[in-house]
């Protein structure tokens, strides 16, 4: 019994050692009005997780400024023009899932990543967006993430569902305190996480909307139990041939285990390719029609999940 106890503890000591708690901020730096949509500046870096670098879809191409992110070409609201004097209900325009800011965080083989928070600072110009809101892909995109805003500002106050809202028009100034909690949905995860920020509700489509210090803060953690499980699964697997020049890609399943799904996925987190319940010892993936780049392949199985890279170049 006393060796049974001995054992719990060891091991659960392992896996709070093992922990490592981040908080890793974007200062865009190296950011210029010819920067392009991509932030150039040095990702910032932590023990069991990639930082990838944030960039703006489905916006303008350039960078408005020097130092921080900031492009224009958002949704505009139903009124145009000047709007200091209407309410959040009066400005009626709408989210649109293809126009956002994004980053990717990766988590290493074999570590698990907690995303407990994230903290930025938001400005606009005078006919910018006055609705932000941030989502991640764990719920693909469904829904806002809670949202909360530090100190008694009235600028910035939260409207609609977790939504920040500029509430006084005409003020240009920074604004921090804008505040994501993640919650249950991003304990413990080892595929990446793409979260998005998106804004809408803008007076005219030349208003720049600018995010800055953008912090995450969460931890990583090797557990030894955890880790074991994916080094068995990702030894069982092998995939071929890689680099790769015509998109057939094969897969061996030395144990012919049952794979609840195999997942092809890019650089920027879209699921390119998915084949499910796949059982044979040798899976065939006809990626023909995809484009060259860097992937990851995600291969699903019962007893959990394990990844595998793959470069396209035809």
């Amino acid at each position: 019994m006393i060796k049974k106890l001995l054992s719990i503890v060891l091991i659960a000591t392992a896996m709070m050692v093992n922990a490592q708690s981040f908080t890793a901020t974007y200062s865009f730096v190296s950011t210029t009005t010819v920067s392009g949509t991509t932030d150039p500046s040095t990702p910032p870096t932590a023990t069991g997780l990639t930082f990838g670098s944030f960039s703006a879809v489905g916006t303008s191409t350039a960078n408005q400024s020097t130092g921080r992110f900031s492009f224009n070409g958002w949704p505009l609201a139903t009124l145009s023009g000047s709007t200091s004097a209407v309410t959040y209900t009066d400005m009626g325009g709408a989210i649109d899932l293809n126009k956002y800011y994004e980053v990717v965080l990766t988590p290493t083989l074999g570590y698990q990543v907690t995303l407990t928070s994230m903290d930025f600072t938001g400005r606009r110009t005078a006919t910018a967006p006055r609705s932000f809101a941030v989502r991640g892909s764990v719920d693909s995109y469904s829904a806002n993430l809670n949202a909360s805003i530090a100190g008694t500002g009235t600028v910035i106050t939260l409207a609609g569902t977790n939504e920040f809202w500029f509430s006084v028009d005409g003020n240009t100034s920074y604004f921090t305190g804008n505040t994501i909690t993640f919650g249950s949905a991003y304990v413990n995860l080892i595929n990446p996480i793409n979260v998005r920020i998106y804004a809408w509700n803008a007076e005219q489509s030349g208003g720049n909307f600018t995010i800055d210090d953008v912090t995450f803060n969460g931890n990583a953690s090797l557990a030894t139990s955890i880790a074991t499980l994916h080094f068995d699964l990702n030894s069982n697997f092998n995939i071929y041939p890689v680099p790769n020049n015509d998109g057939i890609v094969y897969i061996e399943n030395k144990n012919a285990q049952e794979l609840s799904s195999i997942d092809v996925v890019d650089v920027f987190g879209n699921v390119v390719l998915s084949s499910k319940n796949e059982t044979a010892s040798k899976i065939k993936l006809n990626l023909a029609e995809v484009s060259n780049g860097n992937y990851v392949v995600r291969i699903n199985t019962v007893n959990g999940t394990t990844t595998k890279k793959l470069v396209i170049v035809k």
